[in-house]
């Protein structure tokens, strides 16, 4: 695993919206919008799952992510190893995290990402460079 900078920290508690991207056991790629997530800390993503079909689906196949954003604070995509939980604290949690966000909507599992890359999303020289 690796620990996010304060910078990429920053840059990820300021954005709204990530695109999370999956893919099936026989490598087809699926890419959603979300905005429930959020850092547990230095290395470990919450992602709070209310909608999520294909997306779920692929992720029991091939527990691999990534997500790419872009803010106000610049981009990065994070790559890493999920777990799913939903019927434990984790998903509890993730429950009483999403009454106070959205209380309209309810989490049908808790998707917790063990971050293991960093990789720069901007222009220039450096894009697509691996940073962590």
């Amino acid at each position: 695993m690796v620990k996010l900078t304060d910078e990429i920290k920053e840059s990820l508690t300021g954005t709204k919206i990530v695109f999370l991207a999956t893919a099936s056991k026989e490598g087809t790629p699926n890419v959603v919008p979300i905005g429930a997530f959020k850092l547990l800390d230095d290395e470990t993503l919450l992602i709070s799952d209310q909608f999520f079909n294909k997306t779920l689906k692929n992720m029991k196949e091939n527990p691999k992510i990534a997500i790419s954003y872009w803010g106000e604070k610049g981009g990065f995509q994070i790559k890493g190893s999920i777990t799913l939980h939903t019927n434990d604290e984790v998903f509890k949690q993730d429950v009483a995290w999403m009454k106070e966000l959205r209380p309209n909507l309810v989490p049908k599992s808790a998707v917790i990402m063990k971050i293991t890359e960093v990789f720069i999303v901007k222009a220039g020289p450096d894009a697509g460079k691996k940073i962590l």
